[in-house]
C-alpha cells in the first residue's frame, strides 16, 4: 500500500493510534488492540520509531491508555445494559468494532470525515480483516447541522438505547459548540441511552504541562478550545446522571501513574459516563 499525504488522514489519530498499538504488546496491558499498528504502518508518518521504552511513565501515552481501558469498560456496561446502537462521534481510528467482543446484533455507527474514513476502510479491507460486529461508516462533519439526519438516513434510531462516544473530542470544540452537540445527542437519545467522554478540567487551563501541550496543538492549527468544571452539573442540565473520575485518579485504580499534581477543584482530564433516566 502506498503511504497516504498527510492531509488525508489525522497526524494525531495515527500518533493515538501507535500508543493503542504499544499498550496492546505490554504484558500488562489494560486492553488490546491488534489494529492499531496498521493504521500506524500505513499512514507512512514517522511515529513507530516511538518505542514503549521511551513513553513508560510519559503522561500523553498513560492517558491514552487509562482513558481508553475506562470507554472500552463504559462501551461494554452501556450494551450489556441493553444499547443496541453505538454512536462514535469522531471515530478516528477507532477499532472498538472489530477488537470488541458484544452482544450479537449490536450496531456501530462511526462518524467522521471522509478522507479519514476511507483511509480507515482501505487498511482493513487490504489486510483482509472482517468486522466481528455490524458496523457502518457515516461521512460526516460535526461543526454542522446536518449530522444528525445523516446519521439516521445511515440505518440509526432514535427510538432506541444508544451509547454515545465522544473520545478525545470535545476539547477541541469552544463551549457553545460543545453544548450544542450534547443537547443534540440527548434528543436522538432514547430513555436509557448512555454516554462517555473525556474532557479537560480547569486545572489544564493553569498546570504547566498541560499548557505547553495546548499551546503545540495551537501551533499546528487545532488548539483545545473548551474545558468543563464539573461534569455533574453541566450534563444535569440535559437530564444525564452522571459518574466522573479524572485521568490521574483512575490511573491510580490501575497501577498507573500520571506524572502531574491535581487538586479538587483543579483537575486536569475528566473522565465521565451518564444515563437518561428510564423514567
Amino acid at each position: 500500500m502506498a503511504p497516504f499525504a498527510e492531509t488525508e488522514i489525522s497526524a494525531t489519530a495515527v500518533v493515538i493510534a501507535h500508543f493503542r498499538a504499544l499498550e496492546s504488546n505490554r504484558p500488562d496491558a489494560l486492553f488490546r488492540d491488534e489494529f492499531a499498528e496498521r493504521f500506524v504502518t500505513a499512514s507512512g508518518l514517522p511515529v513507530s520509531s516511538i518505542r514503549l521504552s521511551d513513553m513508560t511513565s510519559q503522561r500523553l501515552y498513560e492517558s491514552v491508555a487509562v482513558r481508553t481501558r475506562w470507554l472500552d469498560s463504559a462501551v461494554e456496561e452501556g450494551i450489556s445494559a441493553g444499547c443496541a446502537q453505538v454512536v462514535l462521534l469522531a471515530a478516528g481510528l477507532d477499532s472498538r468494532a472489530f477488537r470488541m467482543n458484544v452482544a450479537e446484533g449490536t450496531r456501530f455507527f462511526e462518524l467522521d470525515l471522509p478522507k479519514l474514513l476511507s483511509f480507515k476502510r482501505t487498511v482493513l479491507d487490504e489486510s483482509g480483516i472482517e468486522c466481528r460486529n455490524d458496523r457502518v461508516e457515516v461521512s460526516v462533519d460535526l461543526t454542522h447541522e446536518s449530522w444528525p439526519s445523516r446519521l439516521v438516513g445511515a440505518g440509526f434510531d432514535p427510538e432506541k438505547m444508544t451509547m454515545w462516544l465522544a473520545e478525545g473530542l470535545l476539547m477541541y470544540f469552544d463551549s457553545a459548540r460543545t453544548d450544542q452537540l450534547i443537547a443534540t445527542v440527548t434528543s436522538l437519545s432514547a430513555p436509557g441511552s448512555r454516554l462517555a467522554f473525556s474532557q479537560f478540567g480547569p486545572g489544564s487551563v493553569t498546570e504547566a504541562q498541560t499548557r505547553e501541550i495546548a499551546q503545540r496543538t495551537a501551533s499546528n492549527g487545532y488548539g483545545f478550545q473548551s474545558w468543563i468544571a464539573d461534569p455533574n452539573s453541566w450534563l444535569a442540565q440535559w437530564g444525564w446522571a452522571v459518574h466522573a473520575t479524572t485521568i490521574k485518579a483512575h490511573g491510580a485504580e490501575l497501577g498507573r501513574v500520571l506524572p502531574y499534581t491535581e487538586t479538587s477543584g483543579q483537575e486536569i482530564a475528566w473522565l465521565a459516563k451518564a444515563e437518561l433516566p428510564t423514567v
